[in-house]
């Protein structure tokens, strides 16, 4: 009997161990499944950037050597101061009666960070005292480029004209006069292709990340979705103004989305070693969706509408170092049989960088 006895202990503890064995074995195996499912996951992600930065680099940046020179870093930073010129101008059809807002503050400071392909961009105002946002993402190549962008600007507006308002057989004029009742926000996306892209560089102008060595041009399509909303509060206007102003012009908000596709020519001119000077013009035509709030009623409208893109810059870049300035102004336009808006949007970008870790 004792024996036996010790011969079911042996081999309960040859079961205990066994059984502990597999349970090491079976979590171990486990264990390297769940690094193998790891691994593969981290070996598609980099086979996935490779082949990305393959594609861009094989297919969208591809460039004639010898008419642009491709960038040498992978990095660069620039400061640009921007003078900003920013008008609404908000029209009454019938009535011939129209008021012009501007921004209080015209200048700007900011940062643009890039990463070859990728720029990012944050801007503030220099004096102001209200409220504005403005930030820029872009990613360029030389086939193709994207643009998003958000801005953002709550009241700090000044009356810069008025048209058909009167105070017995005089005009009334409150030019430059504080206006806080504009708040306007607007944010989109633009697309574009180059078809000369592999002779013409538009980021040469625009980026700073390639170099024109020979003067060339290319045509330019374009897709834009722009959504734009404005908050306007017309009792802030002062009383002689707000006594006078027609009915139509009394809204309080208006929110568009607008589908455009523009079409144009861009061309840079080399005219010396490391210096380039670029013009382009774009018109567009788009559709757009509008909601008008009047009073407790709200109006929703379609139509198609006529913008224009111009660009100009002029650049010196040595590949390490670049200085420059830019012109960007386009305009938008929304009209309606009873009330129309105009805004004219222009910027003057001064700016100088350094590129910086260089490629191998």
């Amino acid at each position: 009997m004792k024996a036996n006895s010790t011969i079911d202990k042996a081999a309960k503890r040859f079961i205990l161990l066994m059984t502990a064995l597999l349970a090491i074995t079976s979590a171990a195996a486990q264990e390297k499944k769940a690094l193998t499912v790891k691994e593969k996951v981290v070996n598609n992600t980099v086979e996935l950037l490779h082949g990305t930065k393959d594609f861009i680099e094989n297919t969208l940046d591809g460039k004639d050597s010898l008419y642009v020179s491709p960038n040498l870093y992978n990095l660069t930073v620039m400061p640009q101061y921007s003078y900003c010129y920013d008008y609404y101008r908000f029209s009454a059809v019938d009535a011939e009666q129209s008021i012009t807002l501007v921004p209080g503050s015209r200048h700007k400071l900011g940062l643009y960070l890039g990463w070859r392909w990728l720029f990012l961009g944050y801007s503030f105002e220099l004096g102001g005292n209200a409220p504005q946002t403005d930030i820029n993402l872009s990613f360029y190549t030389a086939a193709a480029g994207i643009d998003l962008f958000y801005r953002k600007r709550s009241e700090g507006y000044r009356i810069r004209s008025l048209k058909g308002f009167k105070e017995g057989n005089e005009d009334i004029k409150e030019y430059n006069h504080r206006f806080d009742g504009l708040s306007v926000q607007q944010k989109g996306v633009n697309v574009y292709y180059i078809f000369n892209n592999k002779k013409f560089s538009y980021p040469a102008a625009y980026s700073q990340s390639t170099n024109q060595r020979i003067s060339a041009g290319s045509f330019i399509l374009g897709l834009t979705y722009n959504e734009q909303s404005f908050h306007f509060d017309h009792t802030k206007f002062d009383d002689k103004i707000e006594e006078r102003l027609n009915q139509d012009l009394k809204f309080r908000d208006i929110k568009y989305k607008d589908f455009s596709i523009n079409f144009g020519y861009s061309y840079n001119w080399v005219f010396a070693k490391d210096f380039l000077a670029n013009i382009s013009m774009t018109p567009a035509i788009g559709y757009k969706n509008t909601s008008l709030k009047l009073h407790n009623s709200k109006e929703f409208l379609s139509s198609i509408n006529f913008d224009f893109i111009t660009r100009a810059a002029i650049v010196y870049n040595n590949s390490r170092y670049y200085a420059g300035a830019s012109l960007v102004a386009h305009t938008y336009s929304y009209n309606k049989s009873t009330i129309s808006i105009l805004n004219g949007f222009g910027v003057v970008n001064v700016y100088f960088g350094i590129n910086f870790w260089r490629r191998k």
